[in-house]
């Protein structure tokens, strides 16, 4: 059921956004097998407190699911990753649960721990982009409930967060619903902290896609010739992450030449924050309505649940 040829379309999507003046590679592309593993370890850092605290509000929402959702349920995780939130959410109402991802080897082994605590779930670890629309199996329960947590959905350049939700919405078809974690505005240095951890796993997440691009694209470039920077942009509410090359450097990507100045910069990573008026309306604009939403104490994340 997966959709494209990964490496063609990592190929592809370099191409286009390195042949521009502001460089970027879309973040999707982080999470390979080494990468998602640097992420997990992310998520642990002390000073990364989006998983905390979207755990805490996942287990206020697990035991309203009986009575939010009637009936056999398909849960459809968008870049699930790693399996530790949906858990929180599973129940016996649950059928069918659908992880997609870029990443096939780690859906694979999550989707392994998993069986092990839910041996009656029919798991369907599904390798594609997860941004575009994709044809779900046929024999699966018909409430089809999908989640996109993390707050992913800050993660997506040039409004493409609006293409996700509609493709998202055609994924799931009629009656769905959608659970989206969101990350709030808050105070600056807290945003800052989260993206640059004491243990430098931040970096090491970042500098992976030179190794990707180097295993998978013959680049030969080194991580050693990169610095990883990350800051926090005021006037587009986003925090920006980027690999500053350190000299003027030249590789190849299907035998078209590239260019590095010394002091460039490729962005990897935005993460746009939202309020609650500017996501209930971004989710309004891609056809979708807020049903119910849930924050921590101190509102710094939300998840809304989108019908």
């Amino acid at each position: 059921m997966g959709n494209l040829n990964i490496k063609e379309s990592f190929e592809k999507e370099l191409i286009v956004n390195f042949s521009r003046k502001y460089k970027i590679i879309p973040s999707k592309f982080h999470y390979d097998l080494k990468g998602s593993k640097y992420f997990e370890k992310i998520t642990k850092a002390k000073e990364y407190y989006i998983t905390r605290i979207e755990k805490e509000i996942l287990k206020k929402i697990a035991p309203k699911i009986y009575s939010m959702f009637g009936g056999a349920l398909t849960f459809v995780e968008f870049g699930s990753g790693s399996v530790e939130k949906i858990k929180i959410l599973l129940n016996n109402q649950v059928k069918f649960y659908i992880p997609l991802d870029i990443s096939f080897n780690f859906i694979k082994e999550s989707s392994k721990k998993l069986i092990k605590s839910f041996s009656e779930l029919k798991i369907v670890p599904t390798y594609c982009d997860y941004t575009q629309y994709l044809g779900l199996p046929k024999n699966i329960s018909k409430t089809k409930i999908g989640f996109f947590l993390g707050s992913s959905i800050g993660n997506f350049y040039n409004l493409e967060e609006k293409k996700f939700l509609k493709n998202a919405k055609k994924t799931l078809g009629s009656n769905s619903f959608l659970f989206v974690g969101v990350d709030l505005i808050k105070n600056i240095k807290v945003l800052k902290k989260a993206y640059n951890d004491s243990s430098g796993f931040a970096a090491q997440f970042n500098l992976n896609l030179i190794t990707r691009m180097n295993n998978e694209l013959k680049t030969k470039l080194k991580q050693k010739d990169f610095k990883y920077v990350s800051s926090f942009n005021k006037k587009s509410g986003c925090i920006q992450c980027f690999l500053l090359s350190k000299k003027n450097q030249t590789f190849y990507l299907n035998k078209r030449k590239f260019f590095l100045k010394k002091g460039e910069k490729i962005q990897t990573e935005t993460s746009k924050k939202f309020t609650f008026k500017t996501f209930s309306k971004l989710a309004g604009s891609s056809g979708w309505k807020v049903s119910n939403y849930w924050y921590d104490k101190k509102k710094c994340y939300s998840i809304f649940l989108l019908k």
